[in-house]
């Protein structure tokens, strides 16, 4: 996951290379980062990529094995309609839903697969092991099922190269993130602090290290208190400036995502549609000029 959620989260590495290659190969490797449960194209926002995104990622989850289903298949097309050659991707269930496999095939032959496991109805590990490098997220949760670690560990064999992440999360009287720890390789500690509004919504994040403020992020809602905008100060042009947008349907899903490039002014628009079961049914990706970059689809079956 480039500009990763954590930064040693599963997808880092394909969506890192996927920026060496040209643009239709790109848009392969980006469809599986963001089909990866728990993986998002997000610059390093903890308390939506921790926290919300994980509870996204949970209730898709449940959702799932709520309606049975047992395998996903991802089909990929181009801007012109056209099936994408050589594009593959699933995802299969075992039998008691306990853990998903993920298998992904690109343009150029490569494969990778992921495994989740869940327990407790919530994503407890996700591991990857491609070409020597080994990569693995683990998740723990309190008595009351709010999450307390998450911890990610990358080993590159060939190398002889290995990076550590823990975030460890704390809460306050009201059950609410209060401040974040990120630790990584046991050395270096981040503190993320939050800032509530009067509704009880995170609306700053504030990440310091000993003792100096490195950034700030404000998060903006609409009048149901469902997140639209995720906001930083642009040093670029000396403005506040969206990072993310989100828009909802009637029944609370996401049916429009925008992302910002960092250090320009393009950007990219994600429009969902759902089924009847509330599951995604097709994804259309459009650039700033409106054109269509790529569209995928889901098929659901329940054997």
């Amino acid at each position: 996951m480039l500009q990763l959620q954590y930064k040693m989260q599963l997808c880092f590495i394909n969506v890192h290379k996927a920026f060496t290659f040209d643009k239709k190969f790109r848009m392969k490797l980006f469809i599986i980062a963001l089909l990866t449960v728990n993986c998002s194209i997000i610059h390093a926002q903890y308390y939506y990529n921790d926290i919300v995104s994980n509870t996204q990622s949970n209730k898709q989850y449940a959702l799932l094995k709520q309606n049975k289903i047992k395998k996903v298949t991802v089909n990929s097309f181009n801007a012109d309609g056209s099936a994408s050659d050589g594009f593959q991707l699933q995802q299969e269930f075992d039998m008691y839903w306990r853990k998903m496999t993920t298998t992904s095939r690109t343009i150029t032959g490569a494969t990778s697969i992921l495994t989740t496991a869940y327990e407790n109805n919530k994503v407890k590990k996700i591991e990857e092991i491609t070409k020597g490098v080994q990569q693995k997220t683990e998740y723990t949760y309190d008595d009351a099922g709010k999450l307390k670690t998450i911890s990610s560990t990358m080993k590159d064999t060939a190398l002889k190269y290995q990076t550590t992440e823990v975030h460890v999360w704390q809460y306050n009287s009201n059950n609410q993130p209060e401040r974040m720890l990120k630790i990584k390789n046991v050395k270096d500690t981040t503190l993320i602090q939050f800032i509530y509004d009067e509704k009880g919504n995170v609306a700053e994040e504030r990440w310091s290290n000993k003792g100096l403020l490195l950034e700030i992020y404000y998060y903006y809602y609409n009048n149901k208190n469902q997140l639209t905008d995720i906001v930083r100060f642009n040093q670029k042009v000396k403005k506040m400036l969206p990072d993310f947008l989100f828009d909802y349907d009637e029944k609370g899903n996401i049916i429009e995502y925008t992302t910002i490039h960092m250090g320009n002014s393009n950007y990219n628009t994600w429009k969902y549609t759902y089924n009847t079961e509330g599951l995604k049914q097709e994804e259309i990706c459009y650039n700033k000029q409106k054109e269509i970059v790529g569209r995928i689809s889901y098929t659901y079956a329940i054997n």
